[in-house]
């Protein structure tokens, strides 16, 4: 039989809640073991399939590891047990590595409650741009497509909107921005660096 394991994360559950309560779908939170520091993304955007994505800082390495219902840290195989071991540096041999020990210590470093962060909406970017015509996180300003269409009678009805793309974005990095235009025919642009209007537009001041 090939390796099998799956822990529970019990602190995920409150993390979770907390991101249901600002809305959002991705998360992230900082781990270290065995001198590897890595960004965690819980990705729930799957209702199928939850995954925790490490990636390596420093040298952007990649681990993924599903995570089963009931919040259960979960690996099934020799190859992926491998994957694992070699992405923390871990020594093989028995007695060495306790995997029940490593799943209590990434549970002891969930944060209580998620709290988004400009240093966060980089992360998430950095692993889904969710939005192609931008890497950028900072609102910079916005176009409101009721008006620009009521100014312009030539722009074609079936263009010219704001994008679902841009949307999910809004609500994964800026909530709050979200809930204000959510039913309204407005895109947010966004920029690499914060543009004057950007301290304004994160207070949902859009004129």
């Amino acid at each position: 039989m090939g390796f099998s394991y799956s822990g529970k994360i019990e602190k995920l559950s409150k993390f979770y809640k907390s991101m249901c309560k600002l809305n959002i779908q991705i998360g992230t939170f900082e781990h270290s073991y065995n001198k590897v520091t890595s960004d965690v993304i819980f990705d729930t955007r799957d209702i199928e399939q939850w995954n925790l994505l490490f990636i390596k800082r420093g040298t952007g390495e990649t681990l993924s590891i599903p995570l089963n219902k009931g919040y259960l840290f979960t690996i099934e195989g020799n190859e992926k047990y491998s994957e694992f071991i070699m992405y923390f540096g871990i020594e093989s041999g028995k007695g060495k590595f306790s995997i029940k020990e490593f799943v209590s210590n990434l549970n002891i470093q969930v944060p209580k409650e998620y709290e988004i962060s400009d240093s966060r909406r980089k992360i998430i970017i950095g692993y889904d741009r969710l939005d192609s015509d931008s890497d950028g996180i900072c609102p910079i300003g916005v176009t409101n497509w009721e008006v620009a269409h009521a100014k312009n009678p030539s722009l074609p009805k079936d263009k010219y909107h704001r994008t679902s793309k841009n949307l999910l974005k809004t609500k994964e990095l800026y909530p709050d921005i979200y809930i204000a235009t959510k039913e309204m025919d407005i895109t947010i642009i966004y920029g690499v660096n914060p543009g004057d209007k950007t301290t304004e537009l994160k207070k949902c001041r859009f004129e």
